[in-house]
């Protein structure tokens, strides 16, 4: 009930956002074939991609900002992770807590970023361990995001109760239709 949800994003399926987190212009979540879990405070911005297919779980934690234009696919994301904008987490690799993903990084299908480092390139590796200037970043970013958000949400903009909700029926490739 307290989250942003800007009034662009599109949120598809087994969607569950968490309190105060803040969804951005253009963001198209799509649990349409699985499902999406985004944490307390996290930040997702614009025009970010995130999504889960046949049955897979992409998981967010609490505390995250996921910049611009990056995509994530059936993946799992620590607390107080920083992703770069335009960095890209593919099928069923997992980021530790802490981290930081660099701008325009690749993290590759089932590759394991560990706890508090910074991963940067493609394929991202780790190039060195969480400094304070990294972690500044990192509570820099969340902390400017939820106060947006909060301002926002003062405006009475981005309200989750206030978007149209839409159901459909969807059926799974080669499901059987009578």
């Amino acid at each position: 009930a307290s989250a942003f949800v800007a009034p662009t994003a599109v949120l598809v399926g087994d969607v569950v956002v968490g309190e105060e987190a803040s969804i951005w212009f253009g963001v198209v979540i799509r649990a349409d074939y699985g499902a999406v879990r985004i944490g307390a405070r996290t930040a997702i911005e614009d025009n970010v991609v995130i999504h889960a297919t046949n049955d897979r779980t992409t998981v967010v934690g609490n505390d995250v900002t996921i910049g611009h234009g990056a995509v994530l696919d059936d993946c799992t994301v620590g607390d107080g992770v920083l992703i770069g904008s335009n960095a890209v987490v593919l099928n069923g690799a997992s980021v530790g807590t802490h981290s930081v993903i660099a701008a325009g990084s690749v993290v590759t299908v089932d590759e394991h970023v560990p706890d508090g480092v910074v991963a940067a390139g493609a394929p991202a590796t780790v190039r060195r361990t969480v400094g304070s200037r990294a972690a500044e970043w990192v509570e820099h970013a969340a902390k400017e995001s939820l106060a947006e958000a909060r301002a926002y949400r003062s405006d009475n903009i981005g309200d989750p109760g206030h978007h149209d909700i839409k159901c459909t029926t969807r059926r799974k490739p080669g499901a059987v239709t009578a």
